[in-house]
């Protein structure tokens, strides 16, 4: 019988086959352990850094303040009739303001919305627009250009300015009126705003003295 000379491990296996085995361990794990790690895909979601619009209890959107508006005529607003909201709902008052304007001068919508209303208002033609957050803004007397369901972007054209506006104390003026609904279903108790406040700082209006009978140039 022929017997080995020696033991090259704890399994009888030859020295020089686990030398050479520990040699391949060693220089297999270092280059596995050097590999650069896999690309891994963005995730498909929106990111993390864009801010998601809060929603109301109504279900509304809030997207932050409303932007500004701009004139419903061109050039600087002439102001003959301030808003005087009155102290009642159901009192007497003006609940907009009129802009005094030449006959036929375009009327623009001051942002963007939907007209709500174009017609006929216990005779006076109306325009009515919808600019969404509550918010309605309503102009007389008007020969409209525009119908309700209608889109209109910030200083489009919505129709023309008629004379004839009770009260008005030169040849043509606009009223124009802002409502905010207050949460009822109605639409009878959204509270009036002043227009003018709804503008942007830079557009000034300029105010006027009602033109009285009598008055002369001096």
């Amino acid at each position: 019988m022929i017997r080995s000379r020696g033991r090259g491990g704890r399994d009888g296996a030859p020295a020089g086959v686990v030398t050479a085995a520990l040699v391949v361990v060693l220089v297999v794990v270092p280059l596995a352990s050097a590999a650069p790690p896999a690309s891994v895909p963005p995730a498909s979601g929106p990111s993390a850094s864009v801010p998601s619009a809060s929603v109301t209890s109504a279900g509304a959107v809030s997207v932050g303040p409303r932007p500004a508006m701009v004139g419903p005529v061109p050039g600087p607003l002439s102001v003959v009739t301030p808003f005087d909201p009155p102290a009642r709902r159901w009192l007497p008052g003006h609940r907009g303001v009129d802009l005094a304007a030449e006959p036929y001068s375009p009327v623009l919508s001051p942002a963007d919305g939907t007209v709500s209303f174009a017609g006929a208002v216990a005779g006076r033609p109306v325009v009515s627009i919808d600019h969404g957050g509550g918010l309605r803004t309503t102009y007389e007397p008007v020969a409209a250009e525009v119908s309700a369901g209608d889109v209109v972007a910030a200083g489009a054209r919505i129709g023309r300015l008629l004379a004839g506006h009770p009260g008005c104390p030169v040849v043509a003026c606009l009223h124009w009126g802002a409502r905010v609904a207050s949460g009822g279903t109605s639409g009878d108790d959204d509270d009036y705003v002043d227009p003018l406040a709804l503008l942007a700082a830079t557009h000034r209006p300029i105010r006027l003295k009602p033109t009285l009978p009598g008055d002369g140039v001096g």
